[in-house]
């Protein structure tokens, strides 16, 4: 499962990572994205209708072309937390932490005990029962990551708290989300949203915990490594396909215009 370590390690070192945002159940894509040198894929199941199936698909597509697969899930009471990661995820990113309450719930149902309470499963990761089992629940222990995605003010100020639980790998920023909590819709660089990123960022140095970041524009990545990011999750699929797809489309369209009007000048 080198594949499914390959983030973490690149985290365990302090070297960074490059990641895709991953919303369409396309395999090929996160073959595409491993040419193009990304570490990992996030793929979403919050804001997508990606059954289970799909997602044993993607993750297998991960695991051949050497990248790690994080998964979002809902929220932190999601049965699906237990699916993914039997299915082999990397680790789990967990939307809609908002106090610490909702962060135990989550390293609980991502964690075997002591940590949480992890169901059991002899399943994928456990070769279907050919390992040493109890030696294997301590070292999921150790290699699942899990994320908490803070996305409101109330997430923001019990930020401290909860970046600072066992069983916390790390926390990532949700611009997006957050924008709308404090009145300014999809102004994801507002000055009041990026000072909430940068106060998230300074609580992850201050706790040791990984900062994962969605740069929202080049120019900011910069700043975003230098606040500590190590996680760049620094492209989404359907954005750039549809970047991709605009720019083809503009092209022949801008070469017809010219000829269309270089006969009508003739």
């Amino acid at each position: 499962m080198t594949a499914r370590l390959r983030l973490r390690r690149l985290l365990d070192q302090g070297q960074p990572a490059g990641g895709l945002f991953l919303s369409l159940s396309a395999p090929g894509i996160i073959e595409i994205a491993a040419v193009a040198g990304f570490d990992f894929v996030l793929i979403d199941l919050e804001h997508t209708l990606i059954g289970g199936r799909e997602l044993e698909e993607l993750i297998a597509a991960a695991d051949r072309s050497c990248l790690s697969a994080l998964v979002r899930v809902p929220e932190a009471r999601s049965e699906r937390i237990l699916q993914v990661l039997d299915a082999g995820a990397a680790g789990v990113v967990v939307s809609r932490i908002s106090n610490v309450e909702d962060a135990r719930e989550a390293i609980r149902r991502a964690r075997y005990a002591p940590l949480g309470e992890r169901s059991l499963n002899a399943g994928r990761l456990g070769r279907f029962g050919d390992c040493d089992l109890p030696a294997l629940l301590e070292q999921l222990n150790r290699e699942t990551l899990v994320i908490a995605l803070v996305e409101d003010p109330d997430g923001l100020a019990a930020a401290e708290a909860i970046a600072a639980l066992p069983g916390l790998d790390g926390v990532l920023f949700g611009a997006a989300d957050y924008s709308q909590s404090v009145g300014l819709p999809w102004q994801t660089t507002a000055e009041p949203v990026l000072e909430a990123n940068r106060r998230l960022a300074a609580i992850a140095r201050e706790t040791g915990r990984y900062f994962f970041a969605i740069p929202r524009r080049d120019e900011d990545i910069g700043d975003l490594i230098r606040a500590g990011a190590l996680g760049i999750i620094a492209a989404n699929d359907r954005g750039l396909l549809r970047q991709a797809l605009s720019a083809k489309d503009r092209v022949w369209r801008e070469i017809y215009r010219a000829r269309s009007l270089g006969r009508a000048t003739e």
